[in-house]
């Protein structure tokens, strides 16, 4: 069986931090990263779970890839990576949601954080530190991100620029008038 692939963005500040997102109900903290849809890049499935998991607007070409990683018992993990200008982590907002075992809809996303390379062991599942520790050097992603390319703009929308679709459980785009 052919594993899935997981595509994922991390998040850096200029200060060397990850921004971490907190999987609601679980005790870990996570990155933005999820499956792509269709036909759809890898860059373009990073994009794309940074701004339904913590409502952050970056484009496919801001992604610089890291490459595909073993993450999990059929599961890879295709990294991307960016560096932003910095914003407040509690101005993030999860737009996608899943329903518990108990019927109750959460968000996949319940709380944000910026946290120093060497809290992730601390903070994010075994098999995501793996990667992040033992595949990939964080130090040195942010390094070539912060002097080859510089940070973006990608502050996450006020929460009145922001309206959930609940057909489909995400956000809905603004209109330009």
């Amino acid at each position: 069986m052919q594993p899935s692939t997981s595509c994922g963005v991390l998040v850096f500040d200029a200060s060397a931090r990850l921004l971490l997102c907190h999987a609601s109900g679980s005790r870990y903290w996570d990155i933005p990263k999820g499956l792509r849809e269709g036909q759809e890049s890898g860059a373009r499935a990073a994009a794309r779970e940074a701004e339904e998991e913590c409502g952050l607007r970056l484009s496919p070409q801001q992604l610089r890839e890291l490459g595909r990683f073993p993450y999990r018992i059929n599961k890879d993990l295709w990294l991307f990576a960016v560096l932003v200008r910095q914003f407040e982590a509690k101005s993030c907002a999860c737009s996608s949601f899943y329903t518990d075992r108990r019927g109750r809809r959460r968000p996949e996303m319940d709380a944000f954080r910026w946290a120093a390379f060497e809290q992730v062991p601390q903070l994010c599942a075994p098999s995501l530190t793996a990667v992040l520790t033992g595949h990939i050097s964080l130090a040195g992603i942010h390094g070539q991100l912060l002097y080859e390319v510089g940070p973006v703009d990608a502050a996450p929308a006020p929460a009145g620029l922001r309206a959930i679709d609940p057909a489909q459980g995400r956000v809905q785009q603004p209109v330009q008038e």
